[in-house]
């Protein structure tokens, strides 16, 4: 009996192999395509479901299922190196995970099960010793971490009643020589949504964070003062966004819409674009002048959006089941659960 290992690596050759020779296809035969703009360099065949990575400069974390959480050093794309390995005890399993590459720490999400001390680990890099526990409840819809010197944020989106995008952060105090989750300067307020609405996918920018709600919204709110800027009513039914400049790119449904924030309490859909075959847009991140869509149902599509008046789609990317996707420094890097892990480079 073949093992799932096996198959996913078999299905992982496959799939270089048939980009290898759609590349090739493309250039000799039909010069009217787009240009492939990125291409495959490494899968990381994971024993446990590829589920999240998420990317901090050379630093990239992987959510791997039962196989724990898992960091590694991507400078180069196409020999990634192991730095970090995370296995939860017993039958607990990574869901989510985010990395510090400023302070050298990594928060592991995992599954439903478990007991709350366990629940949102925080490890530092260097040495794997937990430095404590982020301040999570309910069940998680997206993380991302925004860190500077010895701060560490975590944000995270939650579906259930009475949270909603929150923060818990960790700060290093040198007299103690510990990080403390107690002793930041800068208190954030969490936004908490009423009317039963739900929120989903979210990007920060400086002070302000737009956020995905299932409302047919997109909400600009600002944690320091606890105000919403603005609410944007989109065309479609958003589920992630994402900031570029003055614009806000906008994971929604099928389309990508762009939504003009110059005037920040009074922002504008500037343009819709449809993405001719996508299902379900469910995740966007910004990689230079390229936005990526994640649809689960078909893989990812790269938009280049030079001019966001006019954004265009340059190329798609087939994934047989994609769950996330990340950009860092001309690369993007798509967990896929038959697949596992795989680096593209531009």
């Amino acid at each position: 009996m073949i093992s799932r290992t096996l198959m996913r690596a078999m299905l992982s050759a496959l799939i270089i192999i048939g980009a290898i020779a759609v590349v090739s296809c493309d250039e000799r035969n039909d010069a009217d395509l787009p240009q492939i703009v990125y291409s495959l360099k490494k899968n990381i065949v994971t024993s446990g479901d590829a589920l999240y990575v998420e990317a901090d400069g050379d630093l990239l974390g992987v959510a791997a299922s039962s196989s724990g959480t898992y960091v590694y050093n991507i400078s180069n794309a196409a020999d990634p190196t192991e730095v970090f390995h995370y296995e939860p005890s017993g039958q607990l399993y990574t869901q989510f995970v985010g990395v510090d590459a400023v302070n050298g720490l990594v928060l592991t999400v995992t599954g439903p099960d478990a007991a709350p001390g366990d629940k949102y680990p925080i490890h530092r890099l260097a040495d794997s010793v937990r430095i404590g526990g982020a301040a999570f409840s309910g069940g998680i819809q997206e993380v991302s971490i925004s860190s500077t010197e010895n701060v560490f944020n975590a944000w995270r989106t939650d579906q259930s009643d009475g949270d909603g995008l929150g923060v818990s952060s960790y700060c290093y105090i040198a007299d103690s020589a510990r990080w403390r989750p107690d002793y930041c300067a800068t208190l954030y307020n969490s936004f908490i949504p009423e009317n039963l609405v739900r929120l989903r996918g979210f990007d920060g920018r400086d002070d302000l964070f737009a956020v995905a709600q299932n409302d047919y919204n997109v909400r600009i709110f600002n944690p320091v003062d606890g105000t919403t800027t603005a609410i944007i009513s989109t065309p479609g039914d958003p589920q992630d966004c994402a900031w570029y400049g003055d614009f806000l790119l906008v994971a929604d449904n099928f389309h990508l819409t762009v939504v003009n924030v110059t005037n920040v309490a009074s922002p504008s859909i500037a343009t819709t674009l449809t993405i001719p075959g996508a299902d379900r847009l469910q995740r966007i991140v910004v990689d230079g002048q390229y936005a990526v869509l994640l649809d689960d149902a078909d893989g990812l599509y790269i938009v280049d959006v030079t001019d966001p008046i006019e954004p265009k789609l340059v190329q798609t990317i087939v994934l047989p089941e994609v769950s996330s996707v990340t950009t860092s420094n001309g690369k993007i890097i798509a967990s896929d659960e038959q697949l596992g892990v795989l680096i593209y480079q531009r």
